[in-house]
């Protein structure tokens, strides 16, 4: 299977766009996984990123998206650097001194 195969709308695969779609499309939700980014002390890494934003929606969710995709097969890393690069200046000021 090729890269091009494996991939769904220049994402990993379909969960992982449709977890995105659910993130992106939902103001409350997005704006508290903006704030899974970091805090007053800083950014958080990627795999941190990634690991706060899997356990927030897996609760959330409860393991399936709102239109019943399951997360299990999802690229949390992939979302958030998706995520971080779209926000370079938010993680900018979290990083710097008040």
């Amino acid at each position: 299977m090729t890269t091009a195969e494996a991939s769904y709308e220049g994402w990993t695969n379909r969960e992982t766009w449709n977890t995105y779609l659910w993130i992106s499309n939902s103001e409350p939700v997005y704006k508290l996984v903006l704030r899974l980014m970091g805090n007053a002390s800083g950014s958080a890494t990627t795999g941190e990123f990634a690991d706060n934003l899997e356990q927030f929606l897996w609760i959330i969710w409860e393991g399936r998206t709102p239109d019943n995709c399951s997360l299990k097969p999802v690229n949390w890393v992939e979302i958030a650097m998706f995520l971080q690069s779209e926000h370079t200046n938010y993680l900018d000021g979290l990083d710097s001194p008040p």
